[in-house]
Formats: C-alpha cells, sequence, structure tokens
C-alpha cells in the first residue's frame, strides 16, 4: 500500500480513538453535570478536544507511533538523528482542532512535501519494512 493511504489509514483509525475518547468522557460526565446542573461544562469541550488530540498524538509518537500508525506500519522519524518532545508537538500542532490540518497539507505540497509541519520540525513519517529496516517511501 502507497505510503500515503497508508497515513491517511492511520489519521483515520485516530480520529476514531480520540473520538472515543471524547466520547466516553461525555458519557461520564453526563451525569454530574444532570445532577449538579452543571452543563456549562461543555464550555470547555471543544478545547478539551484540543488538549487531548495534541496529548495523543505527541505522546504516541514520541513513545513509538499512535494506534493508527502502528497498524498500518508507519513510523515517525527525525532528519536530525533521535527524534525529540519539541519535534513531535510541532508536527501535530495543526491537529489540535482537525480543521488547520487541511491548511498544513496545503502548505505542505507547495513545498513537495505531505505536510509543511513536517518540514518545520525535521521530521517524516516512513514505513517500515518487514526485516526491521526503513522502506525508501517516504512523505514526498
Amino acid at each position: 500500500m502507497e505510503l500515503k493511504k497508508k497515513r491517511l489509514c492511520a489519521f483515520a483509525l485516530d480520529f476514531l480513538v480520540v473520538t472515543g475518547v471524547m466520547y466516553l468522557l461525555t458519557v461520564l460526565v453526563y451525569p454530574l453535570a444532570l445532577l449538579l446542573n452543571l452543563f456549562s461544562i461543555y464550555r470547555y469541550w471543544l478545547p478539551l478536544l484540543g488538549i487531548i488530540t495534541i496529548l495523543y498524538f505527541s505522546y504516541l509518537e514520541y513513545h513509538g507511533g499512535t494506534v493508527g500508525k502502528r497498524m498500518m506500519g508507519l513510523h515517525v522519524i527525525s532528519e536530525e538523528g533521535e527524534l525529540g518532545w519539541g519535534q513531535v508537538v510541532i508536527r501535530n500542532l495543526s491537529r489540535i482542532l482537525w480543521f488547520p490540518l487541511i491548511l498544513d497539507v496545503i502548505l505542505g505540497r507547495l513545498r513537495n512535501r505531505l505536510r509543511i509541519l513536517d518540514a518545520i520540525a525535521g521530521t517524516r513519517v516512513v514505513s517500515a519494512a518487514k526485516n526491521g529496516a526503513d522502506d525508501a517511501e517516504q512523505d514526498l
């Protein structure tokens, strides 16, 4: 499977995971909001979604890959050696509320990359070969 298709499938799987986490939080908080009349707590749901999203992608990519990336056999690597915290946070900034990702991809295509924040962070996504080495597949 082509790397771009793998990345799209991985993103869709990760989107489902984050959506599932938000759904569970909603189900758990709703009885409390109902009993205590604290429906104003839902004002903070959109910022909470952004925080959960950036934490999910950044933490898991730093530690080997998100659920979707692992299932699709993808890895985020640094172009400068070892992958750092700053790099994974920078490359995931556009995912905070999903929409900025469109702009990230459009600007990336102008620079011959899949995403501009990968170029800024000095990272790329590669597909792992069966023998453990990286394929020649890159995000170009």
